[in-house]
C-alpha cells in the first residue's frame, strides 16, 4: 500500500506521492499534483519540475501516457514530473490560476537559486518521451561542487580544504570521467543545503593514495564534524547512493550549506573508518535497553522485530531462530550500503510490548515490525511480507517516502507503571 506522507520529512521518511486517480499511478514516478502538496512538490523544490496539467477523459492526454511515464523512468532521480486532474473539483482553482484552457498544457517549473516564486514555461516540444528527456536536462541545475588538488580557478575547491572544513558534511566522487553525469547532478540538487555534494575528475596518483581510493569510480562521504572518510561499498546506482547519502545528509537550513576551506592543503588524510559488521540482534528488555539501543540515537533509524518464542517447544524455537537470521540478512545488506540500521527484537507476548504496539499501531500479526526514527519523533508500521524480500522493499518504501511514516509526541516506553499521554 502507498500512503501520503505530510506530516514530516525525513531524511530517510520523505513526502510520498498519493494515488492518481487519473492517469497515472504511483509506481510511474509521477508525482499527483493538488493544491494540497503544490508549494512543497514544485514551489519550494530545488529540482527542476514538470508538470502536465490534464483531464481524463482528453484523448490526446491519453496519447500522452506512454511517452510521459516513459521520460518520468528516465528522469528518476534527476528531475520531478507532476500531473495534475483538472476534472478533479479540488484542482480546478489550481488550474484556472495558471490559465489552463486546453489538455494536456505542460508547464516546466525551473530550479530556483534565487528564492520566491518560480515562473513556470510552457514546453512546446515534441510529446514524445525523448523530447521531454532532452528539455528537462538541458535544464538540470548543477549543485556539484568540483575539487582538484591544483584548483584553476575560485569556483574550485582545494580537495584537501574541502576535507578538512568539518562545518557541514560533504561527499566526494572521485571519477576518471570529465563531465557530471545526471545522476550525480540530481543527487547534488536532492541533497542542496543538506549535504556538499562534490566531484574530483581524473585524480592523480598521489591524490588517490592520500584518499585510500583502490577503484575508480569511488564515493566517499566525510561527516560533518569529522575529517574521517566513509565509503560507499554498493552498487553506484541511484537509490543504494541516496540511502547512504541520506544517512549522512544534515537537516535543510535556509542559505544551504556550504563549503568554507579553513585548513592548509598540507593537512594529511584520515584514513577510512572501517566498521565490522555485528551480527547480534539485540532484545529489548527494559526502558534501559530501549534508551540505549534505540531512543537516544540522534541520527538513523531502528527496526524493531515483535517476535514470540517459547523456549519448551522446538519448533517455536526453530521459528524463532529462522526469524533472527531473515532479520541478520536484512541488518548485513544495510550495512554493507552503509545504511547503519539498528535491528533489535521484542517478545510480542509482554503486556508492555503490546501496549507499545497499540501506540505505534503496528500490526498484530506476528512477527512483525515497526520503524522509528528516533531524532525526528516518526514512525512506519510494517506492510509486507516478513521475510527478507519483504522487509527490504519496506525499508526502501519508507526511507525514499513511499510508506506511511507518522510523527509522535508521546513517550515511548516500556514502563508499565508509567501511562503514556499525548503531549500538546
Amino acid at each position: 500500500m502507498k500512503h501520503s506522507l505530510t506530516t514530516i520529512a525525513l531524511g530517510a521518511l520523505l513526502l510520498s506521492q498519493s494515488v492518481l486517480a487519473g492517469l497515472y499511478t504511483p509506481k510511474d514516478n509521477i508525482i499527483d499534483i493538488t493544491p494540497k502538496n503544490f508549494q512543497a512538490e514544485v514551489m519550494d523544490s530545488n529540482h527542476v519540475v514538470m508538470v502536465e496539467f490534464y483531464a481524463p477523459w482528453c484523448g490526446h492526454c491519453k496519447n500522452l501516457v506512454p511517452q510521459y511515464k516513459a521520460a518520468a523512468k528516465n528522469l528518476k532521480g534527476i528531475a520531478k514530473m507532476g500531473a495534475i486532474d483538472c476534472d478533479d473539483d479540488k484542482n480546478k482553482p489550481l488550474c484556472s490560476q495558471y490559465g489552463i484552457q486546453g489538455f494536456p498544457t505542460i508547464k516546466i517549473f525551473p530550479a530556483n537559486r534565487k528564492g520566491g516564486v518560480k515562473y513556470p514555461k510552457d514546453y512546446q516540444g515534441e510529446r514524445s518521451a525523448k523530447a521531454i528527456v532532452d528539455q528537462l536536462v538541458k535544464m538540470l541545475p548543477n549543485d556539484v561542487q568540483l575539487v582538484s588538488s591544483n584548483p584553476s580557478s575560485e569556483k574550485i575547491i582545494n580537495i584537501d580544504e574541502f576535507a578538512a572544513d568539518t562545518n557541514s558534511p560533504r561527499a566526494v566522487l572521485f571519477t576518471k570521467k570529465l563531465t557530471t553525469s545526471n545522476m550525480y547532478k540530481g543527487l547534488a540538487t536532492e541533497f542542496k543545503d543538506r549535504i556538499v555534494v562534490a566531484e574530483m575528475r581524473a585524480p592523480s596518483d598521489d591524490v588517490l593514495a592520500k584518499y585510500n581510493i583502490q577503484n575508480l569510480p569511488a564515493l566517499v562521504v566525510f561527516p560533518k564534524g569529522s575529517q574521517e572518510s566513509t565509503f560507499f561499498t554498493g552498487e553506484l546506482k541511484h537509490e543504494p547512493i541516496l540511502d547512504f547519502l541520506s544517512e549522512h545528509a544534515g537537516s535543510a537550513k535556509k542559505g544551504g550549506a556550504k563549503a568554507s576551506p579553513a585548513a592548509s592543503s598540507s593537512t594529511p588524510a584520515p584514513k577510512p573508518v572501517v566498521v565490522e559488521f555485528n551480527p547480534n540482534i539485540d532484545q529489548i528488555t527494559t526502558q534501559e535497553d530501549f534508551k540505549k539501543l534505540c531512543l537516544n540515537k540522534e541520527r538513523g533509524n531502528c527496526a524493531i522485530a515483535f517476535l514470540i518464542v517459547e523456549p519448551e517447544f522446538e519448533e517455536s524455537v526453530k521459528m524463532h531462530e529462522e526469524n533472527l537470521e531473515t532479520l541478520r540478512q536484512v541488518k548485513k545488506k544495510a550495512h554493507e550500503t552503509g545504511k547503519g540500521l539498528d535491528v533489535l527484537w521484542m517478545d510480542a507476548l509482554d503486556k508492555r510490548v503490546v501496549a507499545l504496539k497499540e501506540r505505534f499501531q503496528v500490526s498484530e500479526d506476528i512477527p512483525g515490525l515497526l520503524l522509528i526514527n528516533p531524532g525526528k519523533k516518526a514512525y512506519v508500521p510494517f506492510i509486507g511480507r516478513f521475510d527478507v524480500e519483504g522487509i527490504e522493499e519496506w525499508l526502501s518504501d519508507a526511507s525514499h517516502g513511499r510508506a506511511r511514516a507518522v510523527a509522535y509526541k508521546f513517550e515511548a516506553t516500556l514502563d508499565a507503571n508509567k501511562p503514556v499521554k499525548d503531549e500538546l
